[in-house]
C-alpha cells in the first residue's frame, strides 16, 4: 500500500501543475462573463442594412448621377472647342477655365483663373499637347424635386478618338469652397494648402495627359482598369500638405481600428506594406493584363473613398514620385512604349518592379509585422509555464527512488 501511495505521488503533482496552468491561462485570456473582449470599435459601427427596394432606389441614382455626369462633361468638351477656336493663338499653355454658378462674381472667377495659373506652374507645365480645361461647379441648392442630386465628385473625360487633344476635369467645387469663392467665408488654409492645392490635387489624370501626352494603349489600358488610382496627383507633395498621403488616412497603428482597415485591402496591398517585394509586384501590376476599354468616352471617376479601394498605399502618388525618380526621358519612354507594363516600367526604373516599389514604401512606412505574433504579457505566461513544469520534472526526478 505504502508503494503504491509513493508511485502516485507524481502522478498527482502533474495533475496539479497542468490544472494551475489552466488556471493561469484562463485568467489571462478568458474575459470576465458580460465583458466584451475587446474595447468599443467607435469606427467600425455597423449601419442598418437597407431593404431590397431602397437598395434598387439607390442603384438606379447612381445610374442617373453617371449618366448625367458623362453628358455634363461632353457638353462641356463641346463648348471648350469653341473657346479654343476663339483663341488659336493662345501659346500660354494655360489650362481653360469654366465656372457653374457664378455668373454674379467676376470677381470669383478672376481669383479661380490666378488660383489656377499659380497651381499648373507648381507642378511644372507650360504648353501642352494635350490642352486641359479645368470646369469648376459651384454648389446650388436643390431646385428639382424629382431629380437624384448630381454627383458631387470629381471627374475627367480623357481624350478619345472624338477629341484627342483636351481634357476635361470637372470639380464640384462644394459647398465650403463655394462660399470662400463667393466670399462669404474665409478659408483656413492650414493643413490643406488653400484653394491651389486643392486645384492642383483636382487636375488628377489631367495634369498627366498634359505633362507626357496620351499614353500607349498598354499604359492606357491598366490605368483604365486600376480607375487610374496610381496616377491621381501629379505633385511632388502629398494630396493636401507637405508630406500627408493616403496611408495617413488609416489613423494611429496603436488602435484596433487601424489594423482592421489595414488587413481590409487585398493580400498584395498588406504584403507589399509588410515589405515583400512580391506582394509590391502584384499591387502595382494587377490590371496589366485587362482588355480595352469599351468603346466611348473614357470618363475616370474617383470612389467617394478612394484611398479604401487603392492597390497601392499611398498608391495617388506612385507614378508622379517614379517620374521624378527616373527623369523626364526615362518615364516619358514608359509612357510611351508598346511593351508590356511589366517590361516597360522595369527598364524605366533599371531594376525590377517589386524591388522599387519595396523601396519606395519604406519611405513612407516602416514595414508592417504579418504572422503570429504574440502579445509580452502571452508569451511571458507561456515561459513561465514551462519554467514551472521543467523545475517540477526535475524536482520529480531527484526524488525518485527505486525500491
Amino acid at each position: 500500500m505504502r508503494n503504491a501511495e509513493l508511485a502516485l505521488a507524481p502522478l498527482r503533482r502533474w495533475v496539479a501543475v497542468t490544472f494551475a496552468g489552466c488556471a493561469v491561462i484562463a485568467l489571462a485570456y478568458v474575459p470576465p462573463r458580460g465583458a466584451m473582449a475587446s474595447g468599443p470599435r467607435s469606427f467600425t459601427a455597423q449601419l442598418p442594412e437597407l431593404t431590397p427596394a431602397r437598395q434598387r432606389v439607390q442603384a438606379l441614382a447612381d445610374e442617373w448621377r453617371n449618366a448625367d455626369g458623362a453628358v455634363r462633361l461632353l457638353e462641356d468638351r463641346q463648348h471648350v472647342r469653341g473657346l479654343l477656336a476663339s483663341h488659336e493663338n493662345d501659346r500660354s499653355g494655360r489650362p481653360t477655365v469654366l465656372v457653374r454658378g457664378a455668373e454674379d462674381s467676376p470677381a470669383a472667377v478672376r481669383y479661380i483663373e490666378a488660383a489656377l495659373d499659380t497651381a499648373w506652374h507648381a507642378l511644372g507645365l507650360g504648353e501642352t499637347k494635350v490642352r486641359v480645361a479645368v470646369v469648376i461647379e459651384l454648389a446650388r441648392p436643390p431646385n428639382v424635386a424629382d431629380r437624384p442630386k448630381p454627383a458631387d465628385l470629381a471627374a475627367y473625360l480623357a481624350p478619345d478618338s472624338t477629341d484627342r487633344t483636351t481634357c476635361i476635369a470637372l470639380l464640384p467645387a462644394g459647398p465650403y469652397w463655394t462660399r470662400f469663392l463667393l466670399g462669404k467665408l474665409e478659408a483656413r488654409s492650414a493643413g490643406f494648402g488653400g484653394f491651389p492645392r486643392w486645384l492642383q490635387a483636382g487636375l488628377g489624370p489631367c495634369a498627366f495627359y498634359a505633362a507626357y501626352g496620351t499614353p500607349a494603349k498598354p499604359v492606357r489600358r491598366w490605368l483604365a482598369a486600376r480607375n487610374w488610382d496610381l496616377a491621381l496627383y501629379l505633385g511632388s507633395r502629398g494630396i493636401a500638405g507637405e508630406r500627408f498621403t493616403s496611408l495617413d488616412l488609416l489613423g494611429d497603428s496603436r488602435h484596433s481600428w487601424h489594423w482592421d482597415n489595414v488587413y481590409s485591402f487585398p493580400p498584395a496591398t498588406v504584403a507589399c506594406l509588410a515589405g515583400r517585394s512580391s506582394g509590391c509586384r502584384a499591387a502595382v501590376l494587377e490590371g496589366s493584363d485587362a482588355a480595352s476599354p469599351a468603346a466611348g468616352p473614357q470618363i475616370v471617376r474617383p470612389e467617394r473613398r478612394w484611398w479604401r479601394v487603392q492597390r497601392l498605399l499611398p498608391g495617388e502618388r506612385y507614378l508622379s514620385d517614379v517620374a521624378r525618380e527616373v527623369g523626364r526621358e526615362r518615364f516619358q519612354g514608359f509612357w510611351a512604349s508598346s511593351l508590356p507594363v511589366d517590361t516597360a516600367l522595369a527598364a524605366a526604373l533599371k531594376q525590377p518592379v517589386g524591388r522599387w516599389t519595396a523601396q519606395w514604401e519604406r519611405r513612407f512606412i516602416a514595414p508592417i509585422p504579418l504572422g503570429p505574433a504574440p502579445p509580452w504579457g502571452a508569451t511571458a505566461v507561456a515561459l513561465l509555464l514551462g519554467a514551472v513544469a521543467v523545475l517540477a520534472m526535475m524536482l520529480t526526478a531527484s526524488r525518485r527512488q527505486v525500491r
